[in-house]
Order: C-alpha cells, then structure tokens, then sequence
C-alpha cells in the first residue's frame, strides 16, 4: 500500500473519527445484518453539501449513490462483525438524542448522525478507502 503523508493522509491520520447527518435506510446497527457476512450498517442518504463534502475530504465521494429514489444522495457505512483471526469489532453505539442508549429498531426515514473512521484497505491486489460504523445517535425516530 502506498503510504505517501499527503495532505488528505495527514487530515485523516489527525483527525480520524468524522460525523455526518441525513435520513437512515436499512438500518442494521442494534442487530447485525446477517444476509451475507454479518456487518452493522446504515444507508445515510439525503445527504447534504456538508456531509458529501465531508465524504469526499476523506476520500469516500466514489462511494456516494443515487438510484433516483427517497434516498437522495446516499453512502452506506458499514462495521464488520469478525475480526480476520476470529475476535469480533465493537458494536457501534447507539444512542437518542439525549445520548442515552437505543435498543430499538431504526425505521428507514429516522434522521440520524452517524460517527465513522475512514481507513485505507488493501486485498487482493485491489485497493481503496472505507468507512467503518463507529456510533449512531438516533434524532428523530421512525419505527
């Protein structure tokens, strides 16, 4: 993996855990999903100017979608549950407004915040920039 301490690298490196707010889609965050390899996730869609700005300053506007429905402009941030050597992450915490714990399921439409980490990743000889699922503090709740 190139290591070269740009100044996008640098940004990263010093300022690791970023923000962004919009409207939760298939939320998977109190349980993990369990289709495939099992991951906690959220699709934060109808994102604004300052959350896709956000994004792209960490090198994740290539991940931003748009398939032209509710969702708006959207990115899904996901956590994996297993570790490579067979531990498992942290769950991502979950929180209301008031910062008290959520245990609820999150209705698609809910307004959320969602805290990540990007990250580089190298497999296969493919590389690229990921977010992992670190919190989601629940605004306005939709069951």
């Amino acid at each position: 993996m190139n290591h070269n301490l740009t100044e996008f690298n640098l940004e990263r490196i010093f300022n690791p855990i970023r923000f962004i707010q919009g409207t939760a889609f298939w939320a998977s965050v109190t349980q993990p999903n369990t289709t495939y390899e099992p991951v906690w996730s959220v699709d934060v869609g109808n994102l604004s100017a300052k959350a896709k700005k956000t994004l792209k300053d960490d090198g994740l506007g290539d991940k931003i979608k748009n398939k032209d429905d509710e969702k708006g402009d959207f990115i899904t941030i996901k956590q994996k549950v297993n570790k490579r050597d067979g531990s498992t992450f942290e769950p991502p915490k979950v929180v209301d407004g008031m910062k008290r714990p959520f245990t609820s399921l999150i209705g698609n439409g809910s307004e959320v915040a969602v805290k990540y980490t990007a990250r580089e990743w190298e497999y296969n000889g493919k590389a690229g920039i990921t977010a992992d699922l670190k919190a989601v503090q629940v605004i306005k709740h939709i069951p």
